[in-house]
């Protein structure tokens, strides 16, 4: 189990991030749009997102680029955190993608490509979402989550198990 690897399907590779990826993966996250429903709305500034940048830079379980392989464009970014042993599960999230590729198929298929690495081995995945960010929200109720803790003031928990995903 290497959650520091490289990932992709037939449409997205999932690369692991390196310092000269700064810039192009700005260019994606300045659009304050991505972040409207973020608790970090601000994200979008060029300050506030290197600190998001440079933390996943030194992640423990890699910073991974996204990129759509017909364009050969980076359009957003995701990781995975929070390894536990015990509960055999792992987080996914920190993902931000691209407002062009938002109500399309695009953040089923960067999870998926997660999901079935993370089933290989664990049997519960665990994401923490904004409680105002319902966008996301509605995503990983798609992929089968369901609401593990529910905080009105902060992040949700939502928890995905093996035998519930497709």
């Amino acid at each position: 189990m290497n959650f520091k690897s490289n990932f992709d399907n037939n449409l997205f590779s999932l690369i692991q991030t390196r310092e000269e990826d700064f810039l192009d993966l700005y260019s994606v996250a300045k659009d304050p749009n991505i972040w409207k429903q973020h608790p970090e709305n601000d994200r979008w500034k060029k300050d506030k997102f290197l600190l998001f940048f440079n933390k996943g830079l030194h992640s423990d379980f890699g910073f991974l680029k996204i990129i759509d392989k017909n364009s050969n464009k980076i359009i957003g970014s995701t990781r995975f955190y929070s390894y536990d042993k015990i509960d055999e599960a792992i987080r996914i999230g920190f993902t931000f993608i691209s407002t062009e590729y938002w109500g399309t198929l695009v953040n089923f298929q960067i999870k998926k490509i997660m999901i079935d690495y993370s089933f290989k081995y664990l049997s519960k995945i665990y994401f923490d979402i904004g409680n105002t960010n319902f966008r996301s929200r509605k995503a990983v109720e798609k992929l089968g989550a369901t609401l593990f803790q529910d905080n009105v003031s902060g992040n949700v928990i939502y928890l995905l198990k093996k035998t519930n995903f497709l």
